[in-house]
């Protein structure tokens, strides 16, 4: 159950990309981002293996960062089966200079964890914890160290039970399973169920809380650079 560990934590975002040297351009988004490489949603089948020139818009106001990137995942709309999974590839940036890598890190460093909504801070931490320790189900924290996904809000919110509460309200509106008859969404019922769902996979728990932090971020005020 639990996934291969990264060589960079992912963060949600939403950002304009354009790619060239393939044999028609494409402009796709760029759903996750890391400082090594980013998951692209396009309906256009990217060649696996393919190295691309990337133009990529960041919000700092300057001319889209230039970069080289290889095809190292694709993930067509067939095998997108979960509504939460998104058609696309994965590409890993290759020859990074100094600007650009300084451009990205800045960008990185200015989403979740200084965004101004409190919940997508905790969403942000507890997706560390999952991909960092690995998902499980049907209980909090396993003896391997995996967290399920309210185990993880749990985990990330430490003592701040206000918190904790409105993480779990912005991420139980969004899983369409019923509310908790008594706590409603600010009761962690509709997550267990959701986690604990049988075929729920690792990979769909991330996925969701992806959208969920995208979704927040794009309600939030402009971040300062």
């Amino acid at each position: 159950m639990n996934p291969s560990h990264r060589p960079a934590p992912r963060y949600p975002t939403s950002l304009k990309v354009a790619l060239s040297g393939l044999p028609e351009a494409v402009s796709a988004e760029a759903t996750n981002i890391s400082s090594t490489g980013m998951f692209l949603r396009t309906e256009t089948q990217l060649p696996l293996g393919a190295v691309v020139s990337v133009a990529l818009e960041l919000p700092d106001g300057d001319r889209p960062a230039p970069v080289n990137a290889k095809v190292i995942h694709v993930r067509s709309r067939a095998q997108a089966r979960a509504p939460q999974l998104e058609p696309g590839a994965g590409v890993q940036f290759l020859g990074r200079d100094e600007i650009f890598q300084a451009r990205v890190d800045r960008y990185i460093d200015s989403i979740p964890r200084k965004s101004t909504v409190p919940a997508v801070r905790l969403l942000t931490q507890a997706r560390d914890l999952l991909l960092l320790h690995g998902w499980t189900q049907l209980v909090e924290k396993d003896p391997g160290g995996s967290y399920c996904l309210s185990g993880a809000l749990l985990e990330a919110a430490g003592e701040d039970d206000v918190l904790y509460r409105r993480a779990l309200r912005t991420l139980g509106e969004r899983l369409s399973v019923p509310a908790c008859s008594l706590g409603g969404f600010g009761c962690h019922c509709a997550i267990v169920s959701w986690n604990d769902a049988a075929g729920r996979t690792w990979f769909e728990v991330l996925a969701k809380l992806d959208e969920v932090i995208r979704a927040e971020l794009a309600t939030a005020p402009p971040l300062t650079p």
